[in-house]
């Protein structure tokens, strides 16, 4: 897994975490949408990353979940790892 990964995949993930917290297994339709621009570029370099698994569900690329070491790393991300908060 590669745990370095861009401002813009950063904010493409939180929007994952709040979709799947939310019982949602969003497509990149839905994160575009409510990132308010294409975010294809930024899922498919989370993937290739080994942050979120994706599937096609409908003909649709969907995010089904997160890997196990990305829960770990975004719950450091967000509790521990994050200065000047």
């Amino acid at each position: 897994m590669d745990f370095r990964i861009t401002a813009e995949e950063q904010s493409v993930l939180f929007l994952i975490v709040e979709h799947l917290e939310g019982g949602n297994a969003p497509t990149v339709h839905e994160l575009s949408r409510d990132a308010d621009r294409n975010v294809a570029a930024e899922v498919a370099s989370l993937r290739a990353k080994g942050w979120i698994l994706a599937r096609l569900v409908e003909g649709r690329e969907t995010v089904i979940a997160l890997s196990p070491l990305a829960v770990q790393a975004l719950s450091n991300l967000r509790y521990g790892g994050r200065s000047g908060e």
